[in-house]
């Protein structure tokens, strides 16, 4: 478990950190979003490694269940039906997937 909240810290420090230090460099900027999606996938492999662990957690079947219909919305939005006013959630979603896999993740309490 220690490994898991560890992995996650280093994938949501990696982008803060390149975001802070495009001030003084901003080519770093452009680092930090692409960095975003390396967040993304590994805090997906995070909650894979996690669910396998606490099969009984309703709260990581709801991220998984979050995270299919982002993608499904996003498919959606793209190529299918175009709605600009579903691309400006979309854009934040992944924020907000982020807060609450690291929520799930740091609030369950280890097994004995």
């Amino acid at each position: 478990m220690e490994n898991l909240k560890l992995t996650n810290s280093i994938a949501i420090i990696i982008p803060l950190f390149l975001g802070v230090l495009g001030i003084v460099e901003p080519i770093s900027l452009y680092f930090a979003a692409y960095s975003t999606m390396l967040t993304g996938l590994l805090q997906i492999i995070v909650g894979i490694f996690f669910w396998k662990k606490h099969k009984e957690n309703i709260h990581i079947k709801i991220y998984f269940l979050l995270v299919a219909s982002f993608f499904f919305l996003w498919y959606y939005n793209l190529n299918i039906n175009y709605i600009d006013a579903l691309t400006w959630p979309l854009i934040f979603t992944p924020l907000v997937l982020c807060i609450y896999i690291s929520s799930i993740i740091y609030s369950q309490k280890e097994k004995p």
